[in-house]
């Protein structure tokens, strides 16, 4: 190789990676998007410390790393972004398909009926509200579809991205001040996902809905963790998933970013949405096949209500039972 080419050479091998873009949009069709922001790697502190106020005994605080960049939604997913994602593929949530439908709001509880679905949460709801009444599996499929639609790998976050992207550099019990709906000031129903101010890095996180995340519910294990993901479903009474974020029907200490919740999979309630992660680079490759559905029992049928038990051990982050509260004018 000739000195010059051979320079070149160099010189390319040692150039600096092309640089993520701070945000990304995403196109859904139809004149739909759905935004995104770099999440850059780094490390924090998960959990609480024993002096924060309205703290979970499962909140013990433990250094965590994330060694990749990630792009996260700006916002839940909205209404308007599942009504393209339904539309394009005509998928039905498990409250639709089911017999007993979901959780919605009956003007004084969530209570289950046929007619509670996301179309139908109870309250009225715009393009710009997050979607509710979606159990995890709907997510997964949401995700499904706009991973083969972007040639993106697009997943639900760990718990471990979502409480970094929530904190956002702050080590407060909130990442700023007024940042959520919750039980005081939400009235009866969601809101628009941008109508609370956003954090530092510019997320629009925490109340409204809560959240479902990758991780199978535990305690966390001791000592520090890099990139963690719970697989293991069985360290629970029951298998459930970890929710984050609190929601309107909540109380304001459940908006806290280190607040933790857990939920049977399957759960469809007014107050349980999602935000999804996505992988920096799109692969100019057929999308992979989606890993096989986990294992489920079926959906209940009018003689086999969905069961919701309240957590037995201290320890234990609080079931996702349907909230009752009195109505609030």
């Amino acid at each position: 190789m000739k000195p010059s080419r051979l320079l070149a050479f160099i010189a390319l091998l040692c150039a600096p990676a092309h640089a993520a873009e701070p945000t990304l949009r995403l196109d859904l069709g139809g004149g739909s998007t759905l935004d995104l922001i770099l999440v850059p790697a780094g490390g924090f502190t998960q959990g609480s410390p024993e002096s924060e106020s309205g703290r979970g005994t499962d909140e013990d605080a433990r250094p965590v790393k994330l060694t990749r960049d990630t792009y996260l939604g700006r916002t839940a997913v909205t209404r308007g972004q599942w009504e393209r994602f339904i539309a394009e593929t005509g998928y039905r949530t498990e409250a639709e398909v089911g017999t007993s439908g979901g959780y919605g709001w009956d003007g004084a509880v969530l209570a289950q009926r046929k007619e509670f679905t996301w179309r139908n949460p109870g309250f009225p709801q715009t393009p710009d509200h997050p979607v509710c009444l979606v159990t995890f599996p709907d997510a997964q499929a949401f995700c499904a579809w706009l991973a083969k639609k972007t040639r993106r790998t697009i997943t639900l976050p760990t718990e471990a991205q979502w409480e970094y992207a929530c904190r956002a550099g702050t080590s407060t019990p909130w990442h700023g001040e007024d940042i959520a709906w919750h039980q005081g000031n939400a009235g009866n129903g969601t809101r628009p996902v941008s109508s609370k101010p956003a954090n530092p890095w510019g997320f629009h996180i925490g109340g409204n809905v809560s959240e479902w995340c990758l991780d199978w519910y535990a305690p966390y294990p001791a000592g520090a963790a890099t990139d963690p993901l719970q697989a293991n479903p069985n360290l629970s009474d029951k298998p459930r998933r970890v929710l984050r974020g609190g929601s309107w029907i909540r109380d304001a200490k459940n908006t806290r970013s280190a607040a933790r919740f857990r939920s049977d999979p399957r759960s469809r309630n007014a107050d349980i949405g999602f935000r999804i992660v996505a992988a920096l680079e799109a692969t100019p490759l057929p999308a992979p096949r989606p890993a096989p559905a986990e294992v489920l029992p079926p959906v209940e049928s009018e003689s086999q209500p969905l069961e919701v038990t309240p957590p037995t051990r201290p320890s234990q982050a609080p079931a996702y039972d349907p909230p009752a509260r009195a109505s609030i004018p």
